[in-house]
């Protein structure tokens, strides 16, 4: 009491909230139950017997029904009728072939005749002289007796027999039957015996299912006598069932009685402790309704703390995100403008921040573009010395021969080196340069070289610009001696589409100091010769492929160089007219 005099005891919304709701809903469940109680409780008492006797009236038409189908077949099967005519010639015949037409016949017609009832199950003749069938449509048992079914009406020639199990050997079912006495012309006296499979204790429990309640449906002869019941350990058959009126209340049961067209009496009863069944249904179903209404107040709340509280968690976890630098825009709705406005103008200062962290990556590769060119222009000269110095070389030994062809590759060779970086670079145009820079070095050093390169559309794919002269040239410059070789393979790798470059040489090798020197990424003062040409060429890898290149040197004092690139494959780009 004290909290309710005191609401602001609670110092958070959301629990503030809650304690109204359940107060309200709560409240309201009780005052609907109490005002239903004296409804339902009044209207229960009426609501079963009324239940049980239309479904008793339904049944009781439905069996009614099935016996005027059964005696109207019976009917057909005296001499009479049309089946019986035949049955009397079949008796009155001596010969087979003719009995054997008739039995056809017969068949034929006691089709014809149950077409329209497909419940029919047995059609039979019996004689109770010799207790043999002289027709019947499906196969008896061994150990039936007629006049052991129980019998619920008798009207002189024609007996009403109650549910009973089919006299059919392949069948289990639960059927009605009526049997006739019929005399032939020759004085043969025979019992047509006719069945129809009931539903009758399944029917009745459909209803009895439906509000959970156990009837038991029983059959009763003329004096009284139960012939069948649905629950034989409530009623058992042949106890005798004294009953006045159309309904009432015996020992333990309350019972709905009424009489069939042809004397049968039919009875549903129902113990008197589900009697308040229904009452007691009513109060599980104010149950679920008071666990529905703590539902929807859970759910209120839950509704009222998306529309409140969880924007604030939003914008913690936004906070804690960028915090981490997720920089990414992140779009909300909450339904409440004050919130949507918030995550706006959030998303717009990180845009703002994205973009200055954009600039400075463009300023740090600008930085990184302008160190490669520096690379390249102490590239380009130191090659160029060497060049010329092999041309005085040449000029000195030779006087003038093969000038023409040396001084023609060497101008080949400068205007790749200085061409533009725009232009695109393949495999091959690469491949080209380092023939053409291998030619003009064999014309002054004494060293073999073997060349394996592997064929195929890859080598007019793009690559890195001006990457492999630089390792050949380290190699020729500073490895090989005289009389050494250079041996260079070149292959497309399918299986992870990786273009894998080999270069080795058999001279004089790296010391471990030199090629720890050489594995840095930073810029040394040492580094020359070697140092500068691969620093460049790690530096072209890394801004045409990124992470995706690799560059391994592998090296032995006095055994050789071996350099490795695996390079993966990069598609043509489509141009795009503008």
């Amino acid at each position: 009491m004290s909290m309710l005099r005191n609401p602001f005891v609670f110092s958070s919304l959301r629990k503030r909230i809650m304690v109204y709701l359940t107060i309200g809903f709560v409240g309201s469940a009780v005052l609907m139950a109490s005002v239903s109680y004296n409804a339902i409780y009044t209207m229960q008492r009426d609501k079963i017997k009324t239940s049980m006797a239309f479904d008793l009236d339904q049944q009781t038409s439905k069996l009614n029904q099935m016996y005027t189908n059964l005696l109207q077949v019976t009917q057909q099967m005296t001499p009479e009728g049309t089946v019986g005519n035949l049955m009397d010639a079949y008796i009155l015949t001596k010969d087979t072939y003719s009995q054997r037409i008739l039995s056809r016949d017969i068949a034929y017609n006691i089709g014809l005749i149950t077409f329209s009832n497909p419940a029919m199950e047995l059609v039979m003749y019996y004689d109770p002289a010799s207790g043999e069938t002289p027709y019947s449509n499906l196969p008896l048992r061994g150990d039936f007796e007629l006049h052991d079914l129980p019998s619920v009406a008798d009207t002189g020639e024609l007996s009403y027999q109650s549910p009973h199990r089919s006299l059919c050997r392949f069948s289990d079912d639960l059927v009605i039957s009526v049997t006739r006495e019929v005399e032939f012309s020759d004085g043969t006296q025979l019992i047509v015996y006719v069945e129809a499979k009931s539903d009758s204790a399944i029917t009745m429990n459909t209803p009895s299912d439906n509000v959970m309640m156990p009837y038991t449906l029983a059959f009763t002869d003329t004096k009284g006598f139960i012939t069948y019941s649905s629950n034989r350990d409530a009623i058992a058959d042949g106890q005798h069932l004294v009953m006045s009126g159309q309904s009432g209340e015996m020992e333990g049961y309350i019972w709905n009685r009424m009489t069939g067209d042809y004397g049968y009496g039919i009875s549903l009863l129902l113990p008197v402790s589900y009697y308040n069944h229904e009452l007691y249904t009513w109060k599980n179903h104010m149950y679920w309704i008071l666990a529905v209404a703590l539902l929807m107040m859970f759910l209120f709340t839950l509704l009222l703390r998306r529309l409140i509280n969880r924007p604030f968690r939003l914008i913690e976890k936004e906070m804690r995100t960028f915090g981490k630098g997720n920089m990414s825009s992140s779009h909300y709705h909450t339904g409440i403008d004050e919130f949507d406005r918030i995550f706006d103008q959030f998303n717009v200062m990180k845009r703002q921040i994205q973009q200055l962290i954009i600039d400075v990556e463009k300023k740090e590769k600008r930085r990184h573009q302008l160190e490669i060119e520096k690379l390249a222009y102490q590239i380009n000269p130191h090659f160029l010395m060497n060049t010329l110095n092999s041309v005085r070389w040449l000029a000195a030994m030779h006087k003038q021969p093969d000038i023409e062809k040396f001084v023609s590759s060497m101008i080949f060779l400068l205007s790749y080196n200085l061409g533009k970086s725009e232009e695109t670079s393949t495999f091959r145009s690469e491949i080209a340069v380092m023939r053409t820079y291998l030619e003009l070095q064999q014309m002054r050093h004494d060293f073999t070289v073997s060349l394996d390169i592997a064929d195929g559309p890859y080598l007019d794919y793009p690559v890195a610009r001006f990457i492999l002269q630089p390792i050949v040239e380290n190699a020729v410059c500073h490895g090989l001696d005289d009389n050494g070789k250079l041996e260079i393979s070149i292959s497309l790798e399918e299986t992870t589409q990786m273009v894998r470059i080999m270069i080795s040489d058999d001279g004089k090798g790296l010391s471990h100091e030199t090629l720890a020197m050489l594995q840095r990424d930073t810029p040394d003062q040492q580094q020359t010769g070697w140092g500068i040409g691969l620093r460049y060429v790690r530096s072209m890898l890394e801004s045409f492929y990124g992470y995706k290149a690799g560059m391994n040197i592998e090296s032995t004092p006095n055994q050789g160089t071996t350099v490795t690139l695996t390079l993966p494959i990069r598609q043509h780009r489509k141009e795009t007219a503008i």
